[in-house]
């Protein structure tokens, strides 16, 4: 369990760096998916796995790759809009529109917890962004919308990543570390294609990008993707809200963000739904939610 805790503290701090790189957007994702995918190869390496990544592993990460690159497009966006605590609770919403999507389309049974979870989580946004709508400037409310898209993306990938594991019975390390090396090109395709600089600017840059990749994304995600079948199913949602608790925490302490206490009961109200949208049915388990680290 200690593995997969530190896993959730190390990607809580994927918004800072995203914050400290200075980098363009989507020049940010493409360093820290390739990077982090070609550590992740590394680490397959070291564990004498490297042959479970086969053209038919490449094949079926594509479509996970796809939703995974809009994920990054639009929270890097809204991160550089709304700051890195804001962008990650939005982003976090996406358990809230997987289970809904579980419920509408995978006919899973609601639950009285989710019934609970979801006017918690609606009511909590609404302190959050809603009561100050209004004097909020246009660039803010982009960066909400984009939060809010940045969890839809991140559930529509979820959902894609399960299906191909499904389909192509692979190991999910290997999985990840196709779908981050194909999202890292896809980001630098986009990157290329709006002119965006790939130039690391300073010392700070090519340190936050570093960390970024190597110890967020590689690191975070491997003791989590470890440590997951260690830790109790009840456990594991309330363990992974750590990222956007943290990540608001690290806002307030590294950026200065201001707050207000509507604000914060929002964040505490959303972060409760949140939790129990995450939690599974009893006689017929939801589907492990990883919450983005992003």
């Amino acid at each position: 369990m200690t593995g997969f805790i530190i896993g959730a503290v190390i990607i809580s701090f994927s918004s800072v760096m995203v914050m400290l790189a200075d980098v363009p957007p989507d020049v940010v994702g493409f360093y820290r998916l390739v990077i982090g995918g070609l550590g992740m190869f590394v680490i397959l390496w070291r564990l004498g796995k490297l042959r479970h990544m086969t053209l038919h592993i490449w094949k079926w990460s594509f479509l996970g790759a796809l939703f995974f690159a809009a994920d990054f497009f639009f929270w890097h966006r809204s991160i550089g809009a709304i700051g890195p605590g804001m962008s990650t609770m939005l982003a976090n919403f996406q358990v809230i529109i997987l289970a809904s999507v579980s419920i509408l389309f995978l006919k899973e049974r609601v639950t009285r917890l989710f019934l609970l979870a979801i006017p918690l989580a609606l009511s909590g946004l609404y302190c959050m962004v809603g009561v100050g709508w209004a004097s909020f400037t246009p660039e803010f409310q982009v960066g909400v919308a984009f939060g809010l898209l940045t969890a839809l993306a991140y559930a529509l990938y979820l959902l894609a990543l399960k299906y191909s594991l499904s389909k192509a019975e692979a190991d999910p390390l290997a999985m990840a570390c196709a779908v981050a090396l194909q999202t890292g090109l896809i980001l630098g395709g986009l990157a290329l294609v709006q002119q965006e600089s790939f130039v690391i600017p300073n010392t700070q840059s090519l340190l936050a990008l570093g960390t970024l990749a190597l110890v967020c994304h590689a690191g975070g995600w491997y003791l989590i993707t470890r440590g997951i079948q260690q830790v109790r199913t009840s456990l594991v949602g309330l363990i992974l809200l750590l990222q956007p608790t943290l990540s608001y925490v690290w806002d307030i302490l590294f950026f200065d963000k201001p707050t207000t206490p509507v604000e914060l009961l929002g964040v505490g109200m959303a972060l409760v739904g949140i939790y129990l949208g995450s939690l599974p049915d009893k006689p017929k388990k939801v589907r492990k939610v990883l919450a983005e680290g992003e």
